[in-house]
């Protein structure tokens, strides 16, 4: 469990480069449309909650990972975390005006994505918004980007890899969005198109 916390310690540090500008940009997003509630879904240290919190802005955040939570609940800047399943959330629905979730989705199975995309939709009220950031590599996708991207993925463990590969053969978030009750209104791309940021309104 000690060497778990140390791992979860230099997360943040170790993906600063890759995300800063995503999580810049969430904070313009969630300044923009004023969320008084926010759920951050596999919100592993609470690094995003942190950059709210310290603009003044309050969030919850779930992950089964306790190492990672210790984390997120440790530093100058403390963030509410709780350990929970995001396929199985334990709020009542439409608790939230907005629920979010970073690079999750990819790792997981179809099955279990689209449990937790469901999930994030039942929590969230009518008519307001999911942001959810991603992998989406097409052809679009800079070529050192998609090189960097999967040798990043093929690193991260046999499971977490095949679940990637499934994700992208797949067409990735467009495939999850399918037949949801979601609007996009917004979307971004971040590391040569390789990443996407979508702003998704609930319309029912």
């Amino acid at each position: 469990m000690e060497d778990e916390y140390k791992s979860a310690k230099y997360y943040d540090k170790f993906l600063h480069l890759f995300v800063w500008r995503i999580r810049k940009k969430i904070l313009q997003i969630v300044k923009k449309n004023q969320y008084k509630k926010i759920l951050d879904v596999c919100c592993g240290t609470g690094n995003q909650l942190k950059i709210l919190k310290k603009h003044g802005i309050d969030g919850t955040g779930i992950d089964l990972s306790k190492a990672m939570l210790e984390v997120a609940e440790s530093g100058k800047i403390k963030v509410k975390c709780h350990v929970q399943d995001a396929e199985n959330i334990n709020f009542n629905d439409g608790s939230f005006d907005m629920t979010m979730t970073t690079f999750a989705l990819h790792e997981k199975s179809h099955s279990s994505a689209k449990k937790i995309l469901n999930e994030m939709i039942r929590l969230t009220r009518e008519n307001c918004h999911l942001i959810i950031v991603d992998f989406s590599i097409d052809n679009n996708t800079f070529f050192l980007a998609k090189a960097g991207i999967k040798f990043i993925e093929s690193s991260a463990g046999e499971d977490h890899y095949k679940h990637y590969k499934e994700y992208v053969a797949s067409n990735g978030l467009d495939t999850l969005l399918e037949d949801s009750p979601l609007k996009e209104v917004e979307k971004h791309y971040f590391a040569f198109n390789g990443v996407v940021l979508k702003v998704l309104q609930k319309t029912k």
